[in-house]
């Protein structure tokens, strides 16, 4: 089993882009949750989740879960997401030459978000302890319009007598207040996880890899990132259980903010709490 687990491990890696360089951000999430049992095919639950990291966020969310048979399970779930935007610093180009003539700042403001999800997922277990299951997820997102600062820093190019630069002559800052306008977000989730599933064994390691791809019009299914994740839940016993993952994500492209986001990557350490009664 060890040596099977050993190369499911390093599985893991396959998906996600060669990232030699660029940006790596370290992160704490956390989440709680209840679910209760209405049923033997019913299940119904709250959850809420803190994620720490530049870009902050909070949520809660009520879900729904039906299992038909014993392979396959459907889910619904609606989460309110407040989300904390971090201050921007990019340059400004005149639109006439192209010519460099200062930067503007956007302070950081907190974005309200309605997310709306639908998910199926499938299910079978090999030689009676590895469970394989495939999920594809439907996730729809609405972000409300926010009103924010942005200052705006401009300068003009002095040049000397022979036409060469010579310094930038800066004009006093500009305060504008703007609004971002409201949006909605169409992803699709597919996620493939491997875990080990033996009976009398309250330790259930994990690995996963998971791909978002964006549905919005124009997009074709553009992949706007990759995740791949190693973990571990521990059932302390019928009513509680916790979990601890190590989350690696790579951000491939940013549609709120409609620019490049290559060579990202959130490194994120995952503690949850489950209870079910």
């Amino acid at each position: 089993m060890r040596k099977t687990m050993l190369l499911l491990s390093l599985t893991v890696l396959i998906p996600l882009p060669s990232l030699a360089e660029g940006r790596d951000e370290g992160a704490l999430w956390t989440e709680i949750g209840i679910q209760k049992s209405v049923n033997r095919q019913w299940k119904v639950g709250l959850e809420t989740e803190m994620r720490t990291q530049r870009e902050m966020r909070w949520s809660i969310g009520a879900n729904a879960t039906y299992k038909p048979v014993k392979y396959l399970r459907v889910k619904g779930a609606y989460c309110f997401q407040y989300r904390k935007r971090p201050e921007t610093n990019k340059p400004h180009y005149d639109k006439d030459d192209g010519m460099y003539d200062g930067y503007n700042i956007d302070e950081t403001f907190w974005t309200p978000r309605h997310r709306l999800s639908l998910e199926a997922t499938g299910t079978v277990k090999l030689a009676g302890w590895l469970r394989v299951s495939l999920r594809e997820r439907y996730q729809y997102t609405h972000r409300m319009p926010t009103d924010y600062t942005r200052t705006k820093y401009r300068c003009e190019t002095i040049k000397d007598g022979e036409g060469n630069f010579k310094e930038y002559e800066w004009e006093d800052p500009e305060a504008v207040e703007r609004t971002k306008p409201a949006e909605n977000d169409h992803v699709l989730r597919s996620r493939l996880k491997l875990e080990v599933d033996k009976k009398r064994l309250p330790w259930s390691p994990y690995i996963f890899v998971e791909t978002y791809n964006s549905l919005n019009s124009g997009q074709k299914l553009n992949l706007e990132k990759a995740r791949a994740a190693i973990g571990c839940d521990y059932k302390i016993n019928k009513r509680h259980s916790v979990g601890l993952a190590y989350i690696l994500t790579a951000n491939i492209h940013d549609e709120e903010d409609s620019h490049q986001r290559m060579h990202e990557r959130i490194h994120a350490a995952s503690i949850g709490y489950q209870f079910e009664f």
